[in-house]
């Protein structure tokens, strides 16, 4: 048996898995501010997890732990593009982005768990439960669009 054919194991892709994960939440300079790390990843199931440490300039008023829904919105952005850019090995532009705000969120860090739903050759659309640390309960959820669409210039360069 050929050995190129031969996918490679589990560990395998999700070691592959987490490093492309670990450079979509380091290569933007914008999440330098935001400070995302990456905490779990399933290349067979299309699942990330990213937590967002908790910081006084992410509360939404003065006197106020909670977190300000911004925040929020771009956490579940981030992750769901992170979910497909795992998928597909590049970056995802967004073209839809929906999120339901379901409690406050308490001033403590996030859990973010995004999961492909599918990944096509033009469009990716990914789910994303976020938690507070140390509660299930989920304060957000969200569901983004992104382009995976790849001219065929851009394709040739990468083959």
């Amino acid at each position: 048996m050929d050995t190129a054919t031969v996918p490679p194991d589990r560990s395998a892709r999700d070691a592959a898995a987490m490093a492309r994960l670990r450079h979509e939440l380091a290569h933007p300079p914008f999440h330098a501010v935001l400070g995302p790390e990456a905490v779990g990843v399933d290349a067979d199931a299309g699942t990330v997890v990213i937590r967002l440490p908790y910081r006084e300039a992410f509360r939404r008023a003065a006197g106020s732990a909670d977190i300000h829904g911004g925040v929020i919105a771009t956490l579940i952005d981030l992750a769901a593009h992170a979910a497909v850019a795992v998928q597909t090995g590049r970056m995802a532009p967004t073209i839809d982005l929906r999120i339901d705000y379901l409690r406050a969120a308490p001033g403590t860090d996030l859990l973010a768990t995004a999961r492909t739903l599918r990944v096509g050759r033009t469009i990716a659309r990914a789910d994303v439960e976020v938690t507070a640390a140390g509660d299930a309960r989920p304060v957000a959820v969200g569901r983004g669009t992104f382009s995976t669409h790849q001219p065929a210039a851009a394709a040739a360069a990468t083959e």
